[in-house]
């Protein structure tokens, strides 16, 4: 009787651990090398300049679901070009990418940036101790029903430029960035600062809007970048600052986010971008501008 018992429980012992799935004890791999920026299919953006699709998304974050989940996974978010292990077997559904860019340039404000759409991919199969190669993927801009310019210059020879007269153009090969040309603003040793601004009123009407700036720079001088408010009706003439930029050695992109700033306005609706560029050194230099365009969504 006690061998009977013995052998019964030995029998459950053997059908519990036969129906559990061993732990997957080596991971399957996801890799993206970069995300694009494209035209895609909205006939507003593709009558923009290249310099439109100007881009720095240098991170992703990845998340997939499976059918029969009962949430998305999250994987987390990473900086390009990535490999990711991921401890899933088998088919997954649906995955999805969200690019991320640096918000004022600085690495630990990554955001996903919410003009850009989301990548997503169908069925994918994850084997263990195999490279899911997702090599490149591509994005394009939210539809211009959603996403509004509210200025832009990028600086072609055939065009006016929407700054002030202190930034004059740049066609020269060796520096220009993108397209035909760029701005110049040239400081000479007894300038302390020169300040420009962009030459129509922003229109901002929504006051939960995000709003950013993009641009190209290439700066010999430390750059402040805000609004000043010229034609507020009862009210002082403010120029307050979103950010400073440092000077560099090469053209950079970078994402500012002026909605802050702009609610310190109260979200007043009729601003001018505004820059002034700091020389308390007494040095010469050039700044250089390209790509710049104000979006609102």
């Amino acid at each position: 009787m006690k061998k009977t018992k013995i052998l019964i429980l030995a029998a459950l012992v053997a059908l519990f651990f036969a129906g559990c799935k061993p732990e997957q004890s080596e991971p399957a791999y996801i890799t993206i090398n970069a995300v694009t920026l494209d035209r895609g299919n909205d006939d507003n953006w593709n009558h923009k300049e290249s310099g439109f699709f100007s881009n720095l998304i240098d991170a992703v974050s990845v998340s997939y679901w499976v059918k029969g989940d009962k949430a998305w996974t999250t994987l987390g978010t990473f900086q390009l070009p990535c490999t990711i292990p991921v401890l899933r077997e088998g088919e997954i559904d649906t995955m999805q990418i969200e690019p991320i860019i640096k918000q004022n340039g600085i690495a630990s404000t990554r955001i996903y940036y919410p003009y850009y759409r989301s990548i997503g991919l169908g069925r994918q199969t994850l084997v263990p101790g195999q490279v899911l190669n997702l090599d490149t993927l591509h994005t394009t801009f939210k539809s211009s029903n959603t996403v509004k310019v509210a200025w832009e210059e990028y600086f072609t020879p055939t065009s006016n430029i929407r700054l002030d007269s202190v930034v004059r153009l740049v066609t020269h090969p060796d520096t220009v960035l993108s397209g035909n040309g760029c701005g110049v603003i040239r400081v000479s040793p007894d300038q302390t600062s020169v300040n420009f601004w962009s030459d129509s009123l922003l229109v901002l009407n929504n006051p939960s809007a995000y709003v950013y700036l993009e641009m190209d720079y290439w700066t010999d001088f430390e750059l402040s970048v805000g609004f000043n408010n010229p034609e507020r009706v009862g009210g002082a003439n403010i120029i307050n600052a979103a950010m400073t930029l440092y000077r560099n050695t090469h053209w950079q992109k970078i994402y500012i986010n002026l909605g802050k700033l702009w609610r310190q306005y109260n979200n007043y609706p009729y601003i001018r971008l505004y820059f002034t560029a700091l020389n308390g050194e007494k040095r010469s230099g050039n700044i250089y501008l390209d790509n710049m365009k104000v979006v609102v969504m």
